[in-house]
């Protein structure tokens, strides 16, 4: 009796940091924008609005949304030329930008890319567990230069958030 006890009494200890961290969070991202700037003023407006896609529950369960973000000034140490690097399959680059991911104590970041036309756009995610790179598919790009409808954009910032999970 007394074994079993202190076996069931060490399984709790050897399980405690699994169940410290299992449960809902949010996440903490710096998002990257190399178009004129329509995706940052899109990712602010999203952010203002406070929307979120359904897709965030029910993709995502123990992933709440987005914390914190910086948009403006992300950490110093994070180089936006490996992001770049990475979302075009660099895995060199990916595993630097992890680490400094890593460092910044960031779930993650997002990289908001214009293709070679102009008029499309997609949303890259990199998370710090992994160089998994995923992203979500393309957004035609207002010609208006108003912010992306935020369902569209929560619902591919979602998509893209699958490396961060």
């Amino acid at each position: 009796m007394t074994s079993t006890v202190r076996k069931s009494f060490l399984a709790l200890l050897l399980c405690a940091p699994m169940l410290a961290s299992a449960g809902s969070k949010t996440l903490s991202v710096a998002f990257f924008d190399y178009s004129n700037g329509i995706g940052k003023t899109s990712f602010k407006a999203l952010r203002a609005s406070g929307y979120e896609h359904q897709c965030w529950q029910e993709s995502f369960g123990e992933i709440e949304g987005i914390d914190t973000a910086y948009i403006e000034k992300p950490p110093a140490n994070l180089q936006r030329d490996l992001l770049l690097r990475a979302v075009r399959g660099d895995a060199a680059a990916a595993e630097q930008f992890r680490l400094q991911l890593n460092n910044a104590r960031l779930s993650g970041a997002y990289a908001f890319v214009p293709d070679p036309s102009g008029s499309f756009a997609t949303i890259y995610g990199l998370g710090y567990q992994s160089i998994a790179v995923t992203s979500s598919a393309s957004v035609r790009l207002p010609e208006d230069g108003k912010p992306i409808a935020n369902t569209t954009f929560s619902k591919r910032l979602c998509e893209a958030s699958k490396a961060m999970d």
